[in-house]
């Protein structure tokens, strides 16, 4: 029985992964239209998967979705809106916008290095060994993926670059910011107000009735898949899958997200990869394994 549920969790946390992997090359489908604005986009994806995640919660949990509302949760809840949880989709987007899908991907991965960085700074203390090891290894990773080896320029544009970096930096933040939030009320109720919030920001930001992109069957397609596969049914696999599997598990796991999305793009959209970013790219995503052998031998002991 407990094998089969650990099967449940790997299947899940796997699909989750490749949802999400799969929503930039789908965005860089979309974004073959100049016009289209990702402003836009992120106001109907995160309003629409909010409604839908919070309805997920009460129609078939059966769990309250209000009694989040209380004074010690409303700031945490925003701050984790804004600067977590919408922060990263919304420059995800811009950076595949400005490179391409594998490579924002593969900049967000680096988030769990942020993580580390952020923790030494907030609490004055000096990385494990194996955390240092994870951060020189992604900076040696970052620099062959954004230089293709060559020292004297830069492969992406300066603009993708630092957009990269704030990928990065809120999907630290949306992995520290909700820990208490998430202790004290249900996962999923905290996911959907948080994506509701970001979703009103933005449909006051650019709201969907104003220059609407032209909704061809492709553009219908698209944003359909980005809205329920690959928002609200990739957040909901990936939080389910960590009743059955442990955090390091999961996380080791969301791997295939940089992995599907370099394969579509280079089977869609042509896109070419050398040695240099392909060895980059790996010593990034490498870190996530480095970062779990301490949380493995621990759960272990």
């Amino acid at each position: 029985m407990n094998n089969k549920k650990t099967y449940l969790g790997v299947v899940l946390a796997i699909a989750g992964a490749l949802m999400w992997g799969i929503q930039g090359p789908v965005s860089e489908f979309l974004y073959q239209d100049r016009h289209f604005s990702t402003e836009w986009l992120m106001g109907i994806k995160m309003l629409v998967s909010g409604i839908l995640i919070l309805f997920f919660v009460r129609l078939v949990q059966h769990q309250p979705v209000f009694t989040i509302w209380k004074r010690q949760n409303w700031l945490p809840l925003i701050c984790y809106a804004v600067l977590g949880l919408t922060g990263v989709q919304y420059f995800f987007l811009l950076t595949v916008r400005a490179s391409n899908p594998a490579t924002a991907t593969i900049m967000q991965s680096l988030g769990t290095v942020m993580i580390v960085i952020l923790t030494a700074i907030v609490y004055r203390q000096l990385p494990s060994r194996p955390e240092a090891i994870a951060v020189a290894v992604a900076m040696v990773g970052t620099w062959l993926l954004v230089t293709k080896g060559d020292l004297t320029s830069l492969a992406i544009s300066p603009k993708a670059f630092e957009l990269g970096l704030l990928v990065a930096l809120a999907g630290a933040l949306q992995t520290m910011l909700p820990v208490k939030l998430i202790q004290r009320n249900n996962t999923l109720v905290v996911i959907g107000w948080a994506m509701l919030i970001g979703g009103l920001i933005f449909s006051c930001i650019h709201p969907m009735w104003v220059n609407p992109p032209h909704l061809s069957v492709g553009v219908v397609l698209g944003v359909g898949f980005i809205v329920i596969f690959g928002t609200m049914l990739a957040f909901i696999c990936f939080v389910s899958s960590l009743h059955y599997v442990s955090p390091t598990t999961a996380g080791l796991l969301d791997t295939f997200e940089p992995l599907s999305a370099t394969l579509l793009t280079v089977w869609f959209f042509h896109t070419s990869f050398n040695l240099a970013e392909i060895i980059g790219g790996i010593l990034i995503l490498s870190t996530v394994f480095i970062l779990a052998i301490p949380a493995h031998k621990q759960s272990s002991i």
